[in-house]
C-alpha cells in the first residue's frame, strides 16, 4: 500500500493529492516559483492571492480556481491572512493518457490562455463538495486514490467546468472546423516547441498545406502560427532565466538550439534583451 504523500514528495507514481490549506502550506510551497510535476486545481474558498503562472499574473478570490497544467512554472504572493484553499493534483501521465488526453483536450486551449476562472458560487459549492469527497475518500483508505478514481475524477471535473471555461462559440460548420484545427494544433505545439519551431512539421501532422494551416490559425487566433510557436519557446526561456539555476547554455540546448549564440538573438528578437540582461533584470 502506497502512503499518501505530500506536496513535497509528490512523484509520477501518485496518481491523484487532494487536500485543503488552512494554515499557508501553499503559500509555503509556491513561495518560490515551482515547476508542478502534475496538473494541479486549486479552489480558493476565502480570501484573496496573487498568482504568478508562466510569467503572467493572476488575481485568485473566493469561488476562483486555478487549473495549472504539468510543467507551467507557478509561483504565490501577496497572500491574504485568511486566504483558504482545496486542492488536487493529478499526475501528469494521468492527463496526458489517451482516454483521459480525448476527453478534455477540447478545453485544455482555452485553459492554457486562462488558467484562472471565475466561478458562480453555486458552481463553486459543488467543485467543493467534490473535492471533499475525494479528500474523504483518500483519508478512509490512507493510500493513494487509484487511477480508475483518478482519471474518471479528473475528466468529470473539466467537463462540469467547460460551460465556464469556454465562452459562447458558433455552431456553423466551418467555424468549427476551423477551431478543431487550431486546438489540435495548439495541442502538438504544447508537446513539440521545444524540438520543432518550423510551419511545414505541423502542416504535416495535420495533412494541411502550410498555407491552408496559417490562414486558418489567423483567422481564429489573431496569431500567426511562428507567433504563436515563439510565444511557448520564449516562456519557457523567460520561466527557466527567472527561476532555475541552469546555464544560458543549458537553456539553449534544452530548447533545442544549435548554440548559445542562436538563441541569444532569438531571444532579443521577441524580448529586446538578452538572455543575461533579462536574468539580471527586475
Amino acid at each position: 500500500m502506497k502512503e499518501i504523500p505530500s506536496l513535497e514528495t509528490f512523484s509520477k507514481d501518485t496518481t491523484l493529492l487532494v487536500g485543503t490549506d488552512l494554515t499557508g502550506d501553499l503559500k509555503q510551497y509556491f513561495k518560490t516559483a515551482k515547476q508542478l510535476p502534475g496538473c494541479m486545481i486549486m479552489l480558493c474558498t476565502q480570501g484573496n492571492c496573487h498568482l504568478t503562472i508562466h510569467l503572467r499574473e493572476y488575481n485568485l478570490k473566493a469561488n476562483s480556481v486555478a487549473v495549472i497544467f504539468p510543467e507551467i512554472i507557478c509561483k504565490m504572493e501577496q497572500v491574504s491572512e485568511d486566504c483558504q484553499f482545496i486542492y488536487a493534483v493529478f499526475s501528469k501521465e494521468l492527463v496526458n493518457h489517451a482516454d483521459v488526453f480525448t476527453h478534455t483536450i477540447e478545453y485544455t486551449p482555452y485553459i492554457f490562455e486562462q488558467p484562472v476562472i471565475d466561478l458562480r458560487p453555486e458552481v463553486s459549492e459543488i467543485l467543493q463538495d467534490y473535492l471533499q469527497v475525494l479528500i474523504k475518500a483518500q483519508n478512509v483508505t490512507r493510500t493513494i486514490i487509484d487511477w480508475a478514481q483518478a482519471s474518471l475524477s479528473f475528466t468529470q471535473i473539466i467537463l462540469g467546468l467547460r460551460k465556464t471555461i469556454i465562452p459562447q462559440v458558433e455552431t456553423n460548420s466551418r467555424y468549427s472546423r476551423n477551431h478543431e484545427i487550431v486546438r489540435e494544433l495548439l495541442r502538438m505545439a504544447v508537446q513539440n516547441y521545444r524540438h520543432e519551431r518550423n510551419v511545414s512539421f505541423y502542416a504535416d501532422k495535420l495533412h494541411l498545406s502550410p498555407q491552408h494551416l496559417s490562414t486558418t490559425v489567423k483567422k481564429v487566433t489573431g496569431k500567426t502560427l511562428t507567433e504563436i510557436i515563439s510565444t511557448l519557446v520564449i516562456h519557457d526561456a523567460q520561466a527557466k532565466l527567472r527561476s532555475s539555476e541552469m546555464t544560458i547554455q543549458e537553456i539553449a540546448y534544452s530548447l533545442n538550439f544549435p548554440d548559445i549564440s542562436f538563441f541569444g538573438k532569438y531571444f532579443k528578437r521577441y524580448t529586446g534583451m538578452s538572455p543575461k540582461q533579462f536574468r539580471n533584470s527586475n
